[in-house]
Order: structure tokens, then sequence, then C-alpha cells
């Protein structure tokens, strides 16, 4: 599986059921695709670990722990590759969803795994790169409204204090 099949599986996902609707989905699949498309989601899992996704993401929820920025990631590859891009791009743009959009989706993160293990019984190969210890890009401190406009003016408008 390439990085446009990866994308097509998730294109058009009811972001209430994006879980369920995704393990439909990869039910379809043989095995290797299914630990293929597990490899383009931990990649894209990894590359949305930025300062700026972060800071997003504190925003949008009010605060956000490392656990919360997890599953916000996860939340962030549910929306499709549009969103996904374009939030790695420029996190403001994430001021444009709904405000009904709630990010954070923690089922999501696990769905691959699950139904590989359903069809397998054994657990989906992951990637052998050790996990960044840091965000990369720029830390700030995310509780400092002038920086957070300064960085993120479009969602400090819409989500800050």
């Amino acid at each position: 599986m390439d990085k446009n099949a990866f994308w097509k599986l998730l294109d058009g996902l009811d972001t209430e059921d994006a879980a369920a609707e995704l393990a439909s989905r990869l039910e379809e699949l043989e095995p290797a695709e299914i630990a293929d498309f597990q490899r383009h989601f931990d990649d894209a899992h990894a590359k949305a670990y930025t300062w700026s996704l972060w800071g997003a993401a504190y925003l949008m929820e009010g605060g956000c722990s490392d656990d919360g920025f997890n599953d916000f990631r996860y939340g962030l590859i549910s929306r499709g590759q549009k969103v996904y891009e374009a939030a790695l791009a420029n996190p403001d743009s994430l001021a444009d969803l709904d405000e009904e959009d709630f990010l954070s989706n923690e089922e999501f993160g696990y769905v691959a795994g699950q139904v590989y293990q359903s069809i397998t019984d054994e657990e989906i190969p992951h990637s052998d790169d050790p996990p960044a210890l840091e965000p990369s890009g720029e830390e700030w401190d995310f509780e400092d409204m002038d920086l957070n406009a300064e960085k993120l003016p479009k969602l400090t408008e819409k989500y800050g204090d």
C-alpha cells in the first residue's frame, strides 16, 4: 500500500463514527495491507509531533497533556489528507473546522491493530524506529495568550480565553 492508498482509506470518514468506518474498510484488506496501513499511520502520527500542533491542540481543547496530544493527532489523521496536510503546514488552519468538531480520537489510533489481530491472532508489526523524544519546532508556553496570538492568531481568537 502506498501513501495515496493510505489516504484514500481515510477519505470521507464520518467524524462521529470514524473508528468503526475505518475498521469496516480495513476488514476488506489482506493482513499485509493492514500492516502497511499501520506503517503509514505511524509515520503520519510521528510527523504531526510538533510544538505548533500541540499549541493548536492546547487551544482547541482547553489544555492538552502528552496523552491528549497523541489522541489529538489520531483524530487529526482521521480527518483525511487535506485537513492533515493543511494543519502540518499551518496549524492555525484548524480554526476553519466547525467548533463542534472535536479532534481527539483515542479509539482511532488502535483500529488497524485491532482489525489485524482479529484476522491473524497476532499483534500488528510496528516500526523499529524509536519515537521522537521531543516534538519538532519551537517550544513555547501555551498558557501565554500573547505568544499564542502571535503564533496561532485564528485559533487564539476562536478558542483563547
